[in-house]
Order: C-alpha cells, then sequence, then structure tokens
C-alpha cells in the first residue's frame, strides 16, 4: 500500500488520465469493453517493455534505473504503472480517428458522431489511429529522457541513445506495432462484447458532445507534454512539437466546422441500424432540407422515412 500511494504521489499526471480514460471509455462504450481492454494492453505493453529492457525488441534496448525502487512498483525490472500510459494512449488515439472518419451531427452543443460497427472496426481508423498514438510519444519520450529535470526523475537511458532528441527510431516503431496490436484489442472486443444494438453496461449515450471528450484527452495529453518541456527549459524540443502538432490541430477544427462533415438523415439511419439507444441522434428534429450543418439537424423527406423504418 505504501509503494502503490508512492507511486500515485511520483506519477500524479499518469492516473489523472488513466480517471479521464476510464471514465470517457466506460460512457462511450461500456464497461466490460474499457476493463478488459485496459487488462490485455496492460499485458502487452508490458511484455514488450520487459521484452526492450533485456533484448531491445520492440522499441530498442533500454536500461531502467533503479532510482525509483523504494517509491514506486516494481515487476520483473520495470517499473509497474510504465504501462498504463498504453492503455488511455491508445484509447485516446482510437476516439480521434473515429472523429476524422465518422460523419457528424450536432444539435447545438450536442456533437454525436454518426459512426457504424463497420467504421468502428476499420483498417484505416485502426491504421491512423495507430499513427497517431505514435505521434504522441514525438512529445512524450524526448520529455521522459530529459527526466531528471523534473519530478519525475532519470528513470531510464537508452543504448545508445537516438537521433530525435536522443530518443532511436526503434522507439517509435516500437510504439507503432503496440499501438497497432492494442487498437486492434480494442476494436474486437467493441466489436465482440457491444454487438446487438443493447447499450452497453455503464454507458451514457446522452451524455452532450461524448464525441469530444476521447479528442480533448488527447490533446491534453500532448499539452501536458508540450508544457512540460517549455518547463524544464528545452524549448527546441517543444517547438518542434508544436509545429508537428499545428496543422493537426488545425485539421481537426476544420474537420468539426466544415458543414461537409455532417451527415445527412441517410447517415444517422446508417448509424441508427446499428446504435439504436443513441435517442439523442433519433430524436433529431424535422427541419427542411436534406443535409446537416453545423448546429442543425437533417430534414427527414424521403430519407426520414427510411429512417423512422429502421427505428421500427
Amino acid at each position: 500500500m505504501h509503494l502503490l500511494l508512492s507511486t500515485i504521489a511520483l506519477r500524479p499526471y499518469v492516473f489523472v488520465f488513466l480517471a479521464s480514460f476510464l471514465f470517457i471509455s466506460i460512457v462511450n462504450f461500456g464497461l466490460r469493453t474499457t476493463l478488459l481492454f485496459m487488462l490485455f494492453t496492460y499485458i502487452v505493453a508490458f511484455t514488450c517493455e520487459w521484452s526492450s529492457v533485456h533484448n531491445g525488441f520492440p522499441f530498442g534496448l533500454y536500461h531502467y534505473v533503479a532510482a525509483t525502487r523504494d517509491r514506486e512498483i516494481w515487476i520483473a525490472g520495470v517499473p509497474f504503472f510504465d504501462s498504463l500510459s498504453f492503455t488511455f494512449l491508445a484509447f485516446a488515439s482510437y476516439t480521434l480517428a473515429l472523429l476524422i472518419c465518422a460523419p457528424l451531427h450536432r444539435d447545438g452543443v450536442d456533437l454525436r458522431l454518426l459512426d457504424t460497427r463497420a467504421l468502428r472496426r476499420a483498417p484505416r481508423v485502426w491504421l491512423m489511429a495507430a499513427l497517431f498514438m505514435t505521434m504522441v510519444d514525438w512529445v512524450v519520450d524526448p520529455l521522459s529522457v530529459l527526466g531528471d529535470r523534473w519530478f519525475l526523475g532519470r528513470i531510464f537511458w537508452y543504448d545508445p541513445p537516438g537521433p530525435h532528441f536522443g530518443v532511436p527510431i526503434s522507439n517509435y516503431l516500437g510504439w507503432y506495432f503496440v499501438a497497432a496490436i492494442s487498437i486492434a484489442i480494442f476494436q474486437s472486443l467493441d466489436s465482440r462484447l457491444n454487438g446487438g444494438g443493447a447499450k452497453p453496461c455503464g454507458a451514457l449515450p446522452n451524455l452532450p458532445s461524448r464525441a469530444l471528450l476521447g479528442p480533448a484527452l488527447y490533446f491534453g495529453i500532448v499539452g501536458f507534454g508540450i508544457t512540460m518541456l517549455f518547463h524544464v527549459g528545452a524549448p527546441t524540443i517543444a517547438w518542434a512539437s508544436v509545429f508537428v502538432y499545428l496543422p493537426f490541430l488545425t485539421l481537426i477544427v476544420h474537420i468539426v466546422t466544415r458543414a461537409g462533415s455532417y451527415g445527412d438523415a441517410d447517415a444517422i439511419a446508417h448509424h441508427l441500424a446499428d446504435f439504436p439507444y443513441d435517442a439523442g441522434v433519433a430524436e433529431t428534429r424535422s427541419l427542411p432540407g436534406a443535409s446537416l450543418t453545423p448546429g442543425a439537424s437533417p430534414g427527414l423527406g424521403e430519407a426520414g422515412e427510411r429512417l423512422q423504418g429502421v427505428r421500427r
């Protein structure tokens, strides 16, 4: 218990992000999917970290410094909670990929995705999400290498250091490998456990703008990393990270605010065919016209009749 409390004190940001992930994932995908995903992804990430420490695969060879052995839980030469970050990073990256790929629906401040089961498990969402997760490490790992400059402390070192601010390229290839496995696990769990149209246990489909919660977690993690880079006196790495993410953030804002990103009544019908419990979309108002624009709901007309048929 002492080591557990000490671990929380040593890595408070990890537990803030973890608690956010648990809430966001449960209200969107349900309790079973969330807990099993966290368990399986942790096992994958921990196994890969253990392998890298001992033989260099898949992240490249690195070594943990035993300075925190009396301050946090260690297992088999690896800090127990180091692998925990892979769970919320993979989840946040997956939700961001869905936001980019799925048609949107907005009624006032309530933004929803008109996703389908086919889209949730689509290869393009999978590969895109794995890339987004790797992009986070472009910020996080150079910061972690500088752990001696902030409260985390120096906990590991690469053998040998790499060309990207001390981080080897093999580390990012390894991150993509682990991200691809983790997100595939989530897609499989969601497909198997949340099929049949029943509302998942713990899900809150009427929570306003729940489609933005996962992407907000993603950019919160990135923002924390960039802020810490400035704080520890690494402006070169910080500005490099800003210039990587500024066009990316601009693209996200463009997608959310572009009228063409919003689905029509057919998109709503396809969404409700897979997720009939999404009452906020089902109660769409009838307005003239057949397409959605930000802040408006679609007109029904002929497409709306098909929608009503799906709902019946």
